[in-house]
Order: structure tokens, then C-alpha cells, then sequence
């Protein structure tokens, strides 16, 4: 039962992570045939960041919305997914928000005025934040050397297995994890 209620929270937390990659596109690189070096300029990544907004701004209102924030999937073939609840009527109170998950404190990190809405301003301080922190020696431009630590600070250098992306085996003599008993 434990291993299921992982196994649920961390396909969600993936989820979750696909549909607030915006935020995170400053250290995204660009295509290779775009820019050779690899570069990354606090202008590139203004740029991207506009255009991930762009993209994410269904109703081109200027503003995500957690609906916008949404994964985009595709139903499932057993009608699974749920309609987004309908708008409140006019005058009617909006229903209360949902407890902090992931997303949530995804969402309020990013909605630093707290008007329940990211405007491109709120959108683009994140990436520039994202960006300050991986241009190790403040120089304005994330280079190859500079993406791959910001990486391996962030540990998302695991390493493959033969069934994939697997983490690596824990240090020797570390004690064993619970075995849910």
C-alpha cells in the first residue's frame, strides 16, 4: 500500500512538474543550431521566457491562471478526466482553493502579488531568479559548464539503468528504508 501511495505521489509530482516548466525554461538551452557555443544570455532568456507566456496564455488575457497552468493531456479512452468546474455565476463566491500540493506551492511561489493570477512580470522574475542563480561567475550569460552545474546541483544527474532513469543505489553501510511493516 505504502509503495502504491509513493509510486501515485511521484507520477502526480511528474505531472505536476510538465505543467510548470515555464518557469524553469531559463535553463533550457537553446538549439544547437540557433546558438553553436551554447550560450545564454539574460536577453535569450527574456526572450524565451516571453514566448513560453505566450504559448501558455490561452485566453491572451496577458495573465496564467491555474487552468492555464494545467497540463495539456489528452483524455483518457475510460472518460476518467474530469471537466474543469464551470466559472461562478455572476456575484456568486468563488469556491474555496484547493489544499497546498505541489502545484500550489508552485503556483503561490510564482503569484508574488498574491492577486491569484501570474502576470508576465511574475512569469519572467522567476526565470531571471533561475538565471542569477546558475550564472556562477555573474558574467550575464550561462555557458555549457555553468548549465551542468546548476544541474548537478539540483541532482538531476541520476544515473540509467537497465530499466531506465533509476536513482542511484544509496552509500554503502547507509541504513535500509522501511519496508512499510
Amino acid at each position: 500500500m505504502n509503495r502504491f501511495i509513493l509510486a501515485t505521489a511521484l507520477a502526480t509530482s511528474g505531472f505536476t512538474a510538465v505543467a510548470l516548466a515555464g518557469p524553469l525554461c531559463a535553463q533550457t538551452a537553446p538549439a544547437p543550431g540557433d546558438n553553436p557555443d551554447r550560450v545564454m544570455t539574460r536577453e535569450d532568456t527574456i526572450a524565451r521566457t516571453d514566448r513560453r507566456f505566450d504559448l501558455m496564455d490561452a485566453n491572451r488575457d496577458g495573465k496564467l491562471d491555474r487552468t492555464e497552468l494545467q497540463p495539456r493531456r489528452a483524455p483518457s479512452a475510460g472518460g476518467a478526466d474530469m471537466a474543469p468546474p464551470p466559472p461562478p455565476a455572476d456575484g456568486a463566491a468563488p469556491p474555496p482553493p484547493p489544499p497546498p500540493g505541489g502545484a500550489d506551492r508552485m503556483f503561490a511561489r510564482l503569484d508574488t502579488n498574491g492577486d491569484g493570477v501570474i502576470d508576465r512580470d511574475e512569469f519572467r522574475a522567476q526565470a531571471l531568479r533561475r538565471f542569477d542563480r546558475m550564472d556562477a561567475n555573474k558574467d550575464g550569460k550561462i555557458d555549457a559548464a555553468e548549465r551542468q552545474a546548476a544541474r548537478d546541483a539540483m541532482g538531476m544527474r541520476g544515473e540509467r539503468g537497465p530499466e531506465g532513469d533509476t536513482p542511484p543505489p544509496p552509500p554503502a553501510g547507509a541504513p535500509k528504508p522501511d519496508a512499510g511493516q
